[in-house]
């Protein structure tokens, strides 16, 4: 008992950091006598004196024996003032879904509990504070477990940095508003508000006419300004009790008219559009004349997915535009010029060719190991790449194509056809020693369609590949639009021993919340932060902050857009594990891939063009 109880405290202190050598002293010399001294419980606080998680030492009865310093701070109390208390005089830990009492003192809670738990503290001046706790009995007669420590973990830090990356994912650095992502998530919750309560919204695109024009020759300075001020101005156009702003591109901006009849909505975009019209920018001295291009979009119950009204409204915004700028087009199902526009009438007709004929192909692109010597060393994971070629034997960008496939719902075909094209590859290299890891981007449709996760299964167990072959990447915003979804994807391939990365990780809202629920093995941070990293200072700290998420929680982060060696240089010294992108290698035929690692030696990093 008395050796057992060692070892759980050795665990328990290690999780904190080593406390160490004085907590061993004093438990030997307590070892052989049942009564406390002053003494020894002044070594036990010389023991605990650096640590900053706070400990609390308590009989098996639940009244506390001493407390550390950072225990001082967190309860508000002296060390003196609650030794003989019972705990509860002292503090509460609660459940923080029932906000009931935690049983920590119980002996089957202990041994139910290897790490530490979220819970709810409360002492007094403090209530609610969020915190993690560990228990573990202690025996310090060498007898029967007759003393329980307690650690308690601070989230303070932890609570500002998913402040600070919230904050960061929410909004436009420049402007300050709500970015594009965010921006998605309050447009998915007006069309499902439309949907399911018939509730009345209408969403307007705004396309600033001269910002190009001004941004070449006024210089990048009068740019920024442009925006800034136009941003202004937006703002207080809109009802901010209701309506939401944001900016969803370089410029331009989504505006979401809630819980108002088309006819009201588009009287104030038009109000709005004149508002701009009238304003004059002024930049050394100089002052330039103003106009927007508006796309008008209501929103009922048939509107179906925010990519599809984003769709909309773009091509709504672009006819005005092709109009000559200065005005509002309101888009209408049968609107040609619209359809015209946007050619996805003749796309849908596209995909179904390229499915009959085969012209979709598939390429791998290395993530390799960023510390030195494993960059050496060949390529064993990739991700897989779609490509279209038309007949001529060109690739057409998957910009083109994957809106409409999105747009027209064949993303769960496409996403089946990805996986049995590259099972049917891969199967040829099971046996090869390392195995290779290829990782599989998913659609929001296919987490949606109830059958896909069976088909995965059921193609695993066809190509007698072994799971951990497969990765899987969700993207963030997906991630969180499906939650429950996802986990079920997520613990079901797992179990198998497939791995999981989130996708364009730091573009969404709340990553670091949502993080905490998907149990990933990687994070894929965002290209738009990584392709400038040597210049853009806020870039930079979003790719660090990101690390120290993965750091916290025991995720290898993948940098996206590595395109050189400065960029790779500085990826390293941050200290992200992975890198993808041209400066590492292009994407590969797949076929070519699997060539290479049929062969006894496989191609090394060094080759990397």
């Amino acid at each position: 008992m008395w050796t057992q109880s060692l070892w759980y405290l050795a665990i328990a202190v290690s999780l904190l950091g080593s406390i160490g050598a004085g907590i061993w002293f004093f438990l030997r010399q307590r070892g052989g006598s049942r009564r406390v001294s002053v003494d020894q419980e002044n070594i036990l606080i010389a023991a605990l004196m650096d640590v900053e998680e706070a400990a609390v030492l308590a009989n098996k009865h639940g009244f506390i024996v001493l407390i550390n310093p950072a225990a001082e701070k967190l309860l508000r109390q002296r060390a003196r003032s609650t030794r003989g208390k019972y705990h509860t005089e002292v503090f509460h830990l609660l459940d923080p879904a029932k906000h009931s009492p935690i049983p920590w003192m119980e002996r089957n809670h202990m041994i139910r509990q290897q790490i530490f738990r979220d819970c709810l503290f409360n002492c007094h001046g403090l209530q609610d504070v969020e915190i993690t706790y560990l228990v573990k009995p202690l025996s310090l007669t060498g007898k029967d477990d007759d003393h329980i420590l307690l650690l308690l973990k601070d989230q303070s830090e932890l609570r500002a940095l998913q402040a600070h990356l919230n904050y960061v994912q929410m909004n436009d650095p420049q402007t300050k508003l709500l970015n594009r992502k965010s921006f998605e998530l309050k447009l998915k919750t007006a069309l499902d508000e439309a949907r399911q309560q018939g509730v009345k919204h209408s969403f307007c695109h705004v396309a600033l006419d001269q910002f190009k024009l001004v941004n070449d020759t006024l210089g990048h300075s009068a740019g920024d300004a442009f925006i800034e001020r136009i941003s202004h101005l937006l703002k207080n156009s809109i009802d901010k009790r209701r309506d939401v702003l944001a900016r969803i591109g370089g410029d331009e901006f989504g505006i979401l008219f809630r819980e108002a009849e088309p006819i009201d909505a588009l009287r104030k975009a038009e109000s709005l559009r004149n508002a701009v019209m009238r304003y004059n920018f002024v930049w050394d001295g100089q002052p330039h004349k103003i106009t927007a291009s508006v796309g008008f979009v209501p929103i009922h119950k048939q509107s179906g997915t925010p990519n599809r009204v984003f769709s909309l409204a773009d091509a709504a915004c672009r006819v005005a535009k092709a109009k000559g700028g200065n005005r509002l087009h309101l888009y209408r199902p049968d609107d040609v010029e619209i359809n015209k526009h946007r050619g996805q009438l003749v796309w849908i007709g596209r995909l179904r060719k390229a499915f009959e004929s085969g012209e979709f192909r598939l390429y791998a692109q290395p993530i390799q190991p960023l510390e030195p010597r494993a960059f050496l060393k060949p390529f064993h994971h990739y991700e897989i790449l779609l490509r279209l070629f038309d007949a001529e034997g060109k690739a057409i960008s998957p910009d083109e194509f994957i809106p409409v496939a999105e747009y027209y719902s064949m993303m769960p075909k496409l996403d089946r056809w990805v996986v049995k094209e590259l099972l049917t590859h891969v199967r040829r290299i099971a046996k090869c020693n390392p195995l290779p890891i290829f990782a599989i981007n998913l659609s929001g449709q296919s987490l949606d369609d109830p059958s896909f996760l069976k088909y995965v299964l059921d193609m695993i167990k066809w190509a007698a590949v072994p799971p951990n072959m497969l990765c899987f990447e969700i993207t963030e915003r997906v991630a969180i639009s499906n939650l429950a979804l996802a986990h079920k994807f997520i613990d079901t391939l797992k179990l198998l021993g497939c791995s999981f990365s989130l996708d364009d990780f730091g573009t969404g809202v709340s990553s670091f919340a949502y993080l905490k629920q998907l149990p990933v093995n990687y994070l894929k941070i965002d290209g738009s932060f990584v392709k400038d990293i040597a210049t853009d200072d806020v870039g930079r700290a979003m790719v660090q902050s990101v690390h120290q998420v993965g750091q916290l929680m025991s995720v290898k982060t993948i940098a996206e857009y590595v395109e050189n060696e400065q960029i790779i240089r500085i990826l390293r010294d941050i200290g992200i594990e992975f890198g993808q992108g041209y400066g590492i290698s292009r994407p590969i035929p797949l076929p070519d891939v699997i060539a290479t690692h049929l062969q006894p030696t496989v191609t090394a990093a060094t080759d990397k063009t």
